[in-house]
C-alpha cells in the first residue's frame, strides 16, 4: 500500500496545496477542508510563522521562524523533508530565505516523526509581512519510495517582520 497517498491522506495533502501560485484561484471553492479529529497515518504538518523567543534571546534579534514534521505509524527511512518560507505580496507571494531540507543520509532523518525544527529567516525591519510555510517531503517506507505532496501552514499570520 501507498503509504503517503492513502485516500485520507491525499485529501489532507491536497487542501494544503498552494493554488494561487499556480494559478488555480478558481479551483479554491471545490476544496473541502479535512476533519482534524481524525489525522491520517502519514502525514507532514507545518506550524505557523512565529517570531522565535529562543533565537531572540541569544542573537538580539527578530527571526521568523516555523517548523515542519513528517509523521507516519510506520518507520521511515531516508526522510528528505524540504521548507519552504513565503510571504504575501501585492504581486503575488515571494519565496522568503533559501528552502530548507533534512539530509537524507543523516541519523535523524529516519523514525516515525522526522522534523525541521532550525528554519529560520532574519526580519530586516519591522514591516507587518504576511507569513506561511509549505513543506513537502519524500520517504522510503518498506522499501518503497513514498512522496507526500504539498502542505501548507494552517493559517497566514502577519508578523512585525519584514524581509
Amino acid at each position: 500500500m501507498n503509504i503517503f497517498w492513502h485516500s485520507k491522506v491525499v485529501h489532507i495533502f491536497t487542501t494544503g496545496i498552494l493554488l494561487s501560485s499556480v494559478g488555480l484561484e478558481s479551483s479554491k471553492a471545490s476544496i473541502q477542508i479535512p476533519n482534524d479529529s481524525k489525522k491520517a497515518d502519514c502525514r507532514i504538518e507545518v506550524d505557523n510563522a512565529h517570531i522565535s523567543n529562543s533565537l531572540f534571546k541569544h542573537r538580539l534579534e527578530n527571526w521568523v521562524k516555523i517548523d515542519s514534521k513528517s509523521i507516519c505509524n510506520v518507520y521511515q527511512q531516508r526522510v528528505t523533508l524540504t521548507l519552504s518560507f513565503y510571504k504575501k505580496g501585492a504581486l503575488g507571494d515571494h519565496l522568503v530565505g533559501h528552502t530548507f531540507m533534512t539530509n537524507e543520509l543523516a541519523r535523524t532523518s529516519s523514525g516515525f516523526i522526522v522534523e525541521i525544527k532550525n528554519a529560520a529567516v532574519h526580519c530586516k525591519d519591522s514591516r507587518p509581512t504576511i507569513y506561511y510555510g509549505i513543506a513537502y517531503a519524500k520517504a522510503l517506507i518498506n522499501g518503497t519510495w513514498q512522496y507526500a505532496g504539498k502542505t501548507k501552514s494552517p493559517r497566514e499570520i502577519i508578523l512585525t517582520c519584514g524581509t
